[in-house]
């Protein structure tokens, strides 16, 4: 049995679509079954999917107090500075609000903090030195709900502050102009904004907008992972058309820097922009990526794309190394994952926090030394608002902000182990043994989707946060092939007997271990169209396999013995006496009732005894070598006359004894046989008494009788042992799986 990394949860619908409703839409069943089995089933709701709307900014809370604030700053020739964020969000957020801002004013300037310098937010000691009596009016966008203290410094230095954000408020709230969609009673139709968005609302209220602005909208809020519903669905949309037609000289460099051309879409964003704007804020200075997306030279945007590619490349590889490291703490038995390093680098730390949440399906915080505090980033699994949980031990905090799934968080020193110990306790207490959970939409049959099918769902697009890309499942299917690929061999190719989608799975080489042809599998993953040699057709991309069914490993042949998967602790079942191990077994011997894995080593001398060993067996998994030294099947066994007619020359010797160790040769060439057929031939003799085998030599007995062949059971035994092999050794992989499955089960 090989399990699924996630557990898989398939969505049912509770309700249905009006008929009504899918006419006005023209849904196939597959659109139908996405929107009924997520809940979208209202009009509302369908429609904020199949026809997003994009409200008007006025009921934004507070956004006329700002819209007049700066207006009034912008009309003075006011120092503005513009407080950005070191993420994609962030660093678009900055870029529209600078290029628009500075088109009325040249006193318009930004600065985006150093993540590991100024940290998360509003910086006390940066407002303090820098900011004050050098600016009139601060607007920090992505940032700014939780910075009390820091605010409170700049009006008490007379300098005016709006704050664009859509981050979480906690308990107190600074007292400035505040611009976010969920503001507390806020009556503005979709809360779940963006940061970008947001600053682009506010550009709006201020006649600044323009179209070339909502590519950056696009990818500040597919990079942030909110919500692809609703407006965000419809800001993103009209961003992709706005990107795919007028690409930005910065953008246009970084993608041809990655390689990448064709259509921009959401994974375009989520895969390749994203993360390169991200490596800015985490390797450097995010300020780079504003100036990337503000080049207007292309010698200046090549060199831009080039630094931030080195960054985006260096930045993989320390994600790679710290997430080792961080793996070697990881304690299996706790529910959540908390670990610490003396000097890693915090820019990635988010990073291999996701990896860990992936890799174990647990929340997961790392952090690294800071002087005398220890700072890092967490990532929950869903339904777990980690933030939440946090708030209750903040007095271990330095800080603590951010989202429910994702935060920043400072530890004090002397607090760490007390901090570690407390919050894996609350998590091992709660008892909830968890493991990530992967939502299916759609169970594909032989005959319940086609390639025209699946293209209608492009409708549905873009895909993101609360309306996923959708995720299909092929249930115990029958593996025709299955080969792994790539350079390194990491990635597996399977075709399935009776569906016609290939399975690709990026990083599932392993899975070559653990399935062979013939063997039933369930799959879950995304499809995509493949198009190769002008033949479209339907390829699904892997997510996760299990195996529901007892797994038989067929490793009979010496190039397919991978002994890696054998373990000293497993069942081994032999033909021989083992000498007392507790885990080796001899064929005709019952085995424990329920166990993991059981390798078969040897091949048995008998069926029977086979069968005796395997009925009723619970097992997860069944290793097949069936090796054996001395096979029969293809040399045979010795004809009756060849074993009488050297009864006879042993009878007929002068001498009371024939020394083998001189004489077999000769022996073997007088009677046409090999060596060891005669090795064979003299044991039969001996199970029979016609003669005693002392150290090679051959001693024959007193005889009157004639030789009868037939009783002797050592020549049954090798009889027997011939049947075994050829039903176990010669047969094909699936007969011998499947006759090992009926022993099992009769």
């Amino acid at each position: 049995m090989f399990t699924s990394k996630y557990t898989w949860q398939v969505r049912e619908r509770t309700e249905q679509l009006s008929e009504e409703i899918k006419k006005d839409y023209k849904l196939n069943h597959l659109e139908a079954t996405l929107l009924e089995n997520r809940g979208f089933t209202s009009q509302r709701k369908v429609d904020e999917i199949m026809s997003p709307a994009e409200y008007n900014y006025q009921y934004m809370p507070q956004i006329n107090d700002a819209a007049a604030l700066i207006k009034k700053h912008l009309e003075k020739g006011s120092r503005i500075l513009i407080y950005g964020d070191y993420d994609a969000d962030g660093i678009t957020s900055t870029a529209i609000l600078y290029d628009a801002l500075k088109s009325q004013n040249e006193n318009v300037f930004y600065f985006i903090p150093n993540r590991m310098e100024h940290g998360y937010g509003p910086n006390y000691d940066f407002f303090e030195f820098e900011v004050v009596g050098n600016a009139d009016l601060v607007i920090t966008v992505d940032n700014g709900v939780a910075a009390v203290n820091e605010i409170a410094l700049l009006k008490d230095n007379d300098i005016d502050v709006v704050i664009i954000d859509h981050h979480a408020f906690q308990e107190e709230i600074p007292d400035a102009v505040i611009v976010h969609a969920a503001f507390p009673e806020s009556s503005y139709p979709f809360q779940a904004l963006a940061g970008v968005g947001t600053a682009y609302k506010v550009l709006q209220s201020l006649d600044l907008a323009k179209d070339e602005y909502l590519g950056y909208v696009a990818i500040g809020t597919v990079a942030d992972i909110v919500s692809m519903t609703d407006e965000n669905k419809c800001l993103v949309t009209k961003g992709l058309c706005e990107l795919n037609a007028r690409l930005p000289l910065g953008l246009s460099s970084l993608l041809k820097m990655s390689s990448h051309s064709g259509v921009i879409d959401e994974e375009t964003i989520g895969f390749t922009i994203a993360p390169r704007l991200n490596a800015t804020g985490r390797m450097d200075e995010a300020s780079i990526g504003v100036e990337l997306l503000l080049a207007d030279d292309e010698n200046k945007a090549y060199e831009i794309a080039s630094e931030i590619e080195g960054l985006n490349t260096e930045r993989k590889a320390l994600v790679e190394e710290i997430y080792e490291e961080a793996k070697s703490q990881v304690n299996v038995d706790n529910e959540i994952n908390i670990v610490a390093g003396e000097d890693w680098h915090q820019g990635v730390l988010g990073i291999v926090a996701s990896r860990l949440v992936d890799a174990y399906g647990k929340p997961a915080i790392v952090m690294t030394r800071d002087f005398d505090v220890f700072k890092g980033s967490a990532r929950s699994v869903e339904g777990m608002d980690l933030l939440g949980v946090l708030l209750e031990y903040k007095e271990f905090c330095d800080s603590l902000g951010g989202h429910s799934q994702a935060l920043g968080i400072t530890v004090y020193e002397d607090s760490m182990e007390e901090f570690k110990e407390t919050v894996t306790a609350h998590f091992n207490n709660l008892g909830l043994n968890l493991k990530p959970v992967q939502y299916i939409d759609y169970k594909i049959t032989a005959d319940n989707l086609t390639l025209k099918d699946f293209e209608r769902i492009k409708r549905l697009k873009p895909f993101g946060k609360d309306f996923n890309s959708p995720v299909f499942m092929m249930a115990n299917q029958t593996v025709k092939s299955i080969r792994q690929v790539g350079k390194d061999l990491s990635h597996i190719k399977i075709t399935l007997q009776d569906i016609a989608i290939d399975v690709i799975g990026f990083k599932f080489g392993y899975l070559h271990k653990e399935v062979q042809p013939g063997d039933k599998i369930s799959l879950i993953g995304t499809l995509n169209i493949n198009d190769f040699n002008h033949k479209r057709s339907l390829q699904m991309v892997l997510m996760d396999a299990k195996i529901d069914d007892l797994q038989i490993i067929d490793m009979r042949a010496k190039n397919e013995q991978d002994f890696t998967q054998i373990s000293k602790d497993d069942i081994f079942v032999t033909s021989d006496d083992n000498k007392g191990k507790e885990n080796y077994f001899v064929y005709g011997e019952g085995l424990p009732i329920a166990v993991d894995t059981v390798v078969l080593r040897d091949i048995p001398y008998d069926l029977e005894d086979l069968k005796i060993t395997m009925k009723g067996l619970q097992a997860s998994k069944i290793i097949v070598i069936f090796n054996d030294k001395n096979e029969l099947f293809f040399e045979g066994l010795p004809s009756k006359q060849l074993i009488e007619q050297t009864d006879e020359i042993i009878r007929n010797a002068k001498d009371a004894s024939i020394d083998l160790t001189i004489h077999a040769p000769y022996l073997a060439k007088k009677i046409g046989t090999s060596m060891k057929n005669l090795k064979i031939i003299t044991d039969i003799l001996a199970d029979l008494s016609r003669i005693r085998l002392e150290n090679g030599i051959v001693y024959k007995d007193e005889v009157h009788s004639g030789i009868n062949i037939e009783n002797s059971q050592y020549l049954k035994r090798l009889t027997t042992k011939i049947e075994a092999e050829a039903k176990l050794k010669m047969s094909s992989g699936q007969n011998m799986k499947d006759y090992l499955r009926t022993l099992i089960t009769t």
